[in-house]
């Protein structure tokens, strides 16, 4: 009983997993305040947890913080470009009085979209190249796998939408956690994706 909680036990370092995926949660939330750098946390929340899955994540608040300042710029460009989407969108429905011919069309491509983000910050957070590359570049990745896709949105809905509405009690775990957690699961699958297009030592290199 007591080798479970020695430094090399199972119990400590799942507790140790769980810091620092809270730790992460709050170095993205203390980002994200401004909301215009909510695309440059994204992209080094993703730096962090895909290098998680390679295990070679050793100091994660100086590397959020440099991949923040590194990739600001091309992720707050692709986050302002799907503001823009989300705004023309939400004019679009409001002019049609939310016909469905117009609306079901809008929803899926909006849902394609968010998919899609994980991917194109990933991206950002991996390789250097210009910003409408990695847009399409993650929307081909959305659409290739779409059964990654889907779960990723799924996990999404249930941290943002399922626990805090429906399970009122988990509110404060999800603010704790949903985030990080979030990014640590598509990270698991986007890791596997990005090293089978390109090769472990591409994907760890930057």
């Amino acid at each position: 009983m007591r080798g479970l909680f020695v430094i090399d036990g199972n119990i400590y370092n799942y507790m140790l997993k769980l810091y620092e995926v809270m730790v992460l949660n709050l170095l993205f939330i203390i980002a994200s305040l401004p909301i215009i750098t909510i695309g440059a946390a994204l992209t080094a929340l993703y730096d962090v947890t895909l290098k998680m899955q390679v295990g070679i994540e050793k100091e994660m608040t100086r590397s959020f913080v440099k991949s923040f300042r590194k990739n600001g710029m091309q992720a707050t460009k692709i986050w302002f470009a799907f503001l823009s989407f989300i705004a023309i969108a939400c004019l679009v429905i409001s002019l049609v009085n939310g016909h469905p011919v117009v609306l079901f069309p809008l929803l899926c491509l909006t849902a394609l979209l968010v998919g899609a983000l994980p991917y194109t910050f990933s991206l950002v957070a991996t390789f250097d190249n210009k910003t409408g590359i990695m847009m399409r570049n993650g929307l081909m990745l959305a659409m290739q796998h779409v059964p990654h896709t889907l779960i990723m949105l799924s996990v999404s809905g249930l941290l943002f939408l399922y626990l805090p509405i429906y399970q009122s009690w988990l509110l404060l775990p999800v603010i704790i956690l949903a985030f990080s957690l979030t990014a640590v699961v598509q990270s698991h699958f986007i890791s596997g994706i990005l090293v089978k297009l390109v090769g472990e030592e591409e994907v760890t290199d930057r």
